[in-house]
């Protein structure tokens, strides 16, 4: 319970510092599951740790803006000597129910005789009840996802499992919160304090530079992160055991050019855990550090990439593979056709990624998060392209590896001219010398591909024509234009080539979200809304339920929801803490259509609990329509103040208003 309790807590501040205004307590109660007293209570508690502090005007709660400590500040100790409540803690410190659980992993990874329950339940500042209640259950399932477990005896636990298992447990532990690698040196250093982690680090660093290698900087993040919890565990004596591992190095070595350079960079990385901490490296850990040089380094550089270098690394299979993947994936989306820049640059990616994870290298992304919720479209493509690569060659991929898919995608598609009808626009301007045609010219060029000059004139020509257009760039503002305009002077300068482009994107993204508004605002019916049902099998059933409703009204047939089912299988599609937005992967609706359930007990969602699930079905002559809806649905459920609003519907016309008010 107290665990609990301390989750809401901090869910209180992060809401509160997303939001742009106040926000009131029945608001702030919705959203976190309770009532408005119990957010009064909250908010007097917090403001009594003083971490942060929370004003209550009259419109709601906000943060207040001077004054407050940084997350993780302490307080001493009052007069009389007694203690205070740790502080709300975001940044690691045993406060937060995550921190709790992670320090009780690192002390059970580094004490081999065990952890005695009592000191850890002082050292955590909590009751020996809550200890083995609230932080115990987290730290065995954390535990279980990496085949470890806990024998306790005489109240004292130790941790069971496999050395290969610890490790990857403790680089999870290093690169898996909020900040992913930005944080990681400080996460190990909390973690393990009897390291001097970043020396370490920078003596790896040298060495992974002198080596002449090619490492991208995900790739040398990760590979230092794992380099040290090596050098970690053998200077607690542990090591990995002879014989215990299923990679056969030298067979795995022929396959690259820069075998001796591997091999020479794993010796200086052996010399310096040698001559350093005094531990000899054991031939298994040495054979290991081979390995994660070698899954680290770019086989061919992206700079220098073409099909022929490829050819040499990978059979035409493979690139027929990837090749036709990419097409599936633009004809799915309705998306321009990809590139050779990016067929290559995806071919030899997913080929690095087969490489990961046939010798069960890890390989995290630390803006995968971020990649995930803030371009969730883009990310949704990278979903469908790993999933049919799955299907056709059974290598599973991760969210890590997805991200990494998304982030080539979405930075093609941000090259890519807008499919939209070009933006047109008339350059207005006294014919003085010339002047004229060279404005257009350098407007034209201002413009690329997305916009074109529509006509060249003068400001009594353009009032008496009145051309059609959908801005005018102009020397000096006209008065009576009927369109837009964009005022540069005679000679365009580097401010006035912004202003236009500018001016262009604008009018783009009106374009753009004029149309998704339409498309979402037609696919909601009160038939496909549901409130507060009671659905005890979690998200499995909620997406049946919702589903059996579109199949029942003939917006979609039998296969849609299987294949619904396989896209949440494949990546969760709860992209906020509020919001879950399931959709199928590859079948289509035969109409389009939003099945909404809005519950006021939340639903637990993957790591998420949510309160909207908004099914999607989109017809295949409307998928050119999802990535647009798509993104403003995710983005709406992102705004504090949005969420707020649309938590407090209570009906299908309140909600419908709410949405379409907020987009």
């Amino acid at each position: 319970m107290a665990n609990k309790k301390r989750e809401r807590l901090i869910r209180l501040v992060n809401v509160l510092e997303g939001a742009s205004a106040p926000v009131p307590a029945a608001a702030l109660a919705r959203m976190l599951d309770t009532s408005e007293r119990t957010i009064r209570n909250y908010v007097a508690q917090i403001n009594d740790e003083g971490a942060r502090r929370i004003e209550s005007p009259n419109e709601g709660y906000r943060l207040a803006d001077a004054g407050a400590k940084k997350p993780g500040a302490t307080d001493a100790a009052p007069a009389g000597g007694a203690s205070r409540p740790a502080p709300l803690s975001f940044a690691g410190t045993p406060g937060s129910a995550i921190a709790r659980r992670d320090y009780v992993i690192s002390r059970l990874i580094v004490r081999p005789s065990g952890v005695e329950v009592f000191e850890a339940a002082k050292r955590l500042h909590i009751s020996e009840s809550t200890f083995a209640s609230s932080v115990m259950p987290q730290v065995r399932q954390l535990l279980s996802q990496f085949g470890l477990g806990i024998e306790t005896h005489s109240f004292v636990m130790t941790l069971t499992g496999s050395e290969q298992d610890k490790r990857r447990l403790m680089g999870f532990l290093a690169t898996h919160d909020s900040d992913g690698y930005f944080s990681s040196t400080q996460t190990l250093e909390g973690l393990f304090p009897e390291f001097d982690v970043e020396s370490i680090l920078a003596a790896i660093v040298r060495i992974c530079q002198d080596s002449e290698l090619l490492i991208n900087d995900f790739a040398l993040n990760n590979l230092l992160i794992h380099l040290l919890v090596i050098v970690i565990r053998l200077k607690s004596a542990n090591a990995l055991p002879e014989g215990d591992e299923v990679i056969d190095v030298n067979k795995m070595l022929e396959e690259f050019n820069q075998r001796e350079a591997i091999l020479r960079c794993a010796n200086s990385v052996s010399s310096y855990f040698e001559r350093e901490f005094g531990c000899v490296i054991p031939e298994a850990d040495y054979r290991q550090i081979v390995v994660l040089i070698a899954l680290s380094v770019e086989r061919c550089s992206y700079e220098n990439l073409n099909l022929e270098g490829l050819a040499d690394l990978i059979d035409q299979d493979f690139l027929d593979l990837v090749k036709r993947i990419c097409d599936q994936t633009v004809v799915r989306y309705d998306i321009p056709a990809f590139d050779e820049p990016l067929l290559l640059q995806l071919t030899l990616h997913v080929f690095n990624a087969v490489q990961r994870a046939k010798y069960r290298v890890s390989y995290p992304n630390p803006l995968a998060h971020q990649i995930k919720h803030e371009y969730a479209p883009v990310y949704d493509m990278a979903v469908y392209f790993a999933h049919q690569f799955t299907r056709e060659r059974g290598v599973q991929m991760d969210e890590n590896e997805i991200a990494f898919i998304a982030f080539h995608i979405g930075a093609y598609l941000e090259r890519c001219p807008a499919q939209n009808k070009a933006v047109t626009c008339v350059v207005v301007v006294n014919n003085y010398h010339g002047m004229a045609s060279q404005l257009a010219s350098d407007v034209q060029r201002a413009l690329g591909e997305e916009a074109v000059v529509a006509g060249v004139m003068t400001q009594q020509e353009y009032l008496a024509q009145g051309p059609e257009c959908d801005f005018v760039v102009c020397s000096a503002r006209i008065e009576g234009a009927a369109a837009e305009q964009v005022v540069v002077g005679p000679i365009l300068t580097r401010k006035g080539e912004r202003a236009v482009r500018e001016k262009v994107e604008d009018i783009l993204r009106a374009r753009e979200t004029g149309a998704s508004r339409r498309f979402l605002k037609s696919l909601f019916s009160p038939d496909l809304y549901a409130r507060n049902v009671e659905l005890e099998g979690g998200r499995d059933e909620v997406i049946d339920y919702l589903a059996s409703l579109a199949e029942w009204l003939g917006y979609a047939e039998k296969d849609f929801v299987r294949d619904v089912h396989a896209r949440e299988a494949a990546s969760s599609t709860a992209f906020t803490d509020c919001l879950a937005v399931p959709h199928s992967i590859g079948a289509y609706a035969k109409r389009s259509f939003i099945a909404v359930l809005h519950n006021d007990a939340p639903i637990a969602w993957g790591n998420h609990k949510v309160k909207f699930v908004l099914l999607i079905g989109i017809a295949e002559q409307d998928m050119t329509m999802f990535r647009g809806a798509f993104d403003i649905i995710v983005e709406t459920f992102m705004s504090v103040d949005k969420t707020a609003a649309l938590l407090r519907t209570g009906r299908y016309d309140e909600f419908v208003e709410a949405f379409l008010r907020a987009i």
